[in-house]
């Protein structure tokens, strides 16, 4: 799979059910369901993400301090277990309110092979020349288990939502998305990526809605903002993961 690599920007919002029903009523002369999600029941995927941090939560207290320059690492795939599901290797920075993102995609099979070879294994290239992947996405693979060796980077929390994506007809770099049902574990091992069972869930009605685009905001989207009536908030579905299990996960000392 090739690798991904752009800035974008996000916008955040917890909405109620209603105004879910009235953000879809809002956007759908102007979107259509992504392709990955047509079909399906609801129109939904599942998402399932393992963040990696520090033994003292680096990541997490960044996020938390509000730190303009920040980043995070993450394993993501989809839906249900399958040796050929579609993984990927994420870094994810922000720069202010700027989202730049790498993402190198391959088979969960061979990610999960990659995880297991020693730290110092993964880091050589020549062990990636099955994948048939860019120059850029090699540089990315590498940056990514560099930072995890270096930062001594381990699974603290999995995250999985279930996602109703829709894309801008004209524009599908434009994207909105209901995040429902946002759920973790923490500490978890790699094959607990597809578990459906010992998740802690947020516990009231409100869903995620995210609004992604390059550049400036569509004028369409900008009713639906505004008649949100509040400013987005930084919410962070890792930070979530984690509190959901306070005092569990330890902090620093």
């Amino acid at each position: 799979m090739n690798q991904d690599r752009f800035e974008r920007f996000e916008l955040k919002y917890f909405i109620s059910p209603d105004e879910m029903k009235l953000a879809r009523r809002m956007v759908a002369p102007f979107m259509r369901t992504d392709q990955y999600a047509t079909g399906r029941p609801g129109n939904r995927y599942t998402v399932r993400s393992i963040y990696l941090d520090t033994l003292d939560l680096r990541f997490y207290y960044e996020k938390e301090a509000g730190l303009k320059i920040r980043k995070k690492l993450r394993l993501r795939t989809y839906n249900r277990y399958s040796r050929n599901a579609a993984s990927f290797f994420e870094i994810k920075r922000k720069y202010g309110q700027a989202i730049l993102k790498e993402r190198v995609g391959m088979s969960f099979a061979r990610a999960a092979e990659l995880l297991q070879q020693d730290p110092v294994d993964r880091v050589n290239l020549a062990n990636l020349e099955d994948l048939d992947l860019s120059a850029a996405s090699r540089a990315s693979l590498k940056r990514f288990f560099f930072l995890e060796e270096v930062l001594l980077l381990q699974p603290s929390v999995l995250v999985v939502y279930d996602r109703e994506p829709y894309v801008g007809l004209e524009n599908p770099r434009v994207r909105v998305t209901f995040d429902c049902d946002v759920r973790s574990i923490i500490r978890p091992d790699l094959e607990d990526i597809f578990t459906d069972t010992d998740f802690r869930h947020l516990t009231d009605r409100r869903q995620i809605l995210e609004i992604k685009f390059d550049g400036s905001m569509p004028p369409w989207l900008r009713p639906l903002t505004a008649r949100l009536d509040r400013g987005n908030r930084p919410i962070s579905k890792y930070c979530r993961g984690i509190d959901l299990w306070a005092p569990a996960m330890a902090g620093p000392g």
